[in-house]
């Protein structure tokens, strides 16, 4: 990997989720893991009767299909300037397993898992009477 100075004048970030990171240089390799279990109920009660854990779904538990080709593509670079230059940025958001990268990345492997869960008060009443 070609390493280069990165200069940053003004990065203003809002959030960055789990599992994500906001990196200035060089990463040889990132392997963000984020698994989460998002449960929406229209009830505003909550006790452990509703407690779900990740073994319970079989999305957590089987591996991930990864892309096994890889597609040549012919590339030349030719930096101009040894050093990468940013001014100014302004980044409302870096979701789950994601990186804001102002630098070299060698490989990324990201995944991430999320089981989403909607309970709706009418099926939530007839499955507990």
């Amino acid at each position: 990997m070609n390493h280069r100075l990165v200069h940053l004048h003004m990065c203003a970030t809002n959030s960055i989720a789990s599992s994500s990171i906001f990196n200035i240089g060089d990463t040889v390799h990132f392997n963000p893991r984020f698994k989460a279990i998002a449960v929406q109920r229209e009830s505003n009660v909550w006790n452990e009767t509703y407690s779900h854990d990740f073994e319970d779904y079989s999305i957590f538990k089987r591996d991930a299909n990864w892309i096994e080709i890889s597609i040549p593509v012919e590339t030349y670079y030719k930096h101009h300037d040894g050093d990468i230059k940013v001014k100014n940025v302004s980044i409302t958001g870096v979701s789950q397993a994601s990186t804001v990268q102002f630098g070299g990345i060698k490989k990324i492997n990201a995944e991430s898992r999320i089981k989403h869960i909607r309970i709706l008060q009418d099926e939530e009443n007839r499955t507990h009477h």
